[in-house]
């Protein structure tokens, strides 16, 4: 993964052919992965770019803190000389949250899954991949 991922010099707005097309890709998730309750797109400095959740959510906290908890794991590994954090589970009392890193070349990213408590995690992941590789193919076209 790119170690400048969370140092972005300024905030590049991503266009709106992108953010229309990238609901479309959250929409899938949703919909093709059981237990989702909410998925959030974000830029890696915290601000939430798409989101489609099931219950009340502030999208923009999600952001935020999502961006701050991904860059402190990152950290933490590399302290620990491991390479490449990608994702971060939190498993709480009634539900988990995924955070992953969408490593795109011209706008880096964070996904935000927040899941029910019983739920297949080789799915969520499986479903998280297969978005960030969409979205990956998305920055490479309207960049």
């Amino acid at each position: 993964m790119n170690e400048n991922l969370f140092q972005m010099e300024s905030r590049i707005k991503p266009s709106e052919q992108f953010v229309a097309l990238s609901n479309e890709v959250l929409q899938e998730l949703v919909h093709t992965t059981s237990g989702i309750e909410g998925v959030l797109l974000s830029s890696t400095d915290g601000f939430e770019v798409n989101s489609i959740f099931q219950k009340t959510y502030d999208g923009g906290k999600l952001s935020a803190v999502g961006s701050s908890i991904l860059a402190l794991v990152q950290a933490l590994t590399s302290e620990a000389q491991l390479t490449g954090c990608r994702s971060v589970i939190l498993d709480a009392e009634n539900g988990k949250i995924m955070i992953s890193a969408v490593p795109s070349a011209h706008q880096p990213m964070i996904v935000i899954v927040v899941t029910k408590q019983q739920v297949l995690l080789g799915q969520i992941m499986h479903g998280m991949n297969k978005a960030i590789n969409r979205l990956i193919e998305l920055d490479q076209e309207f960049h």
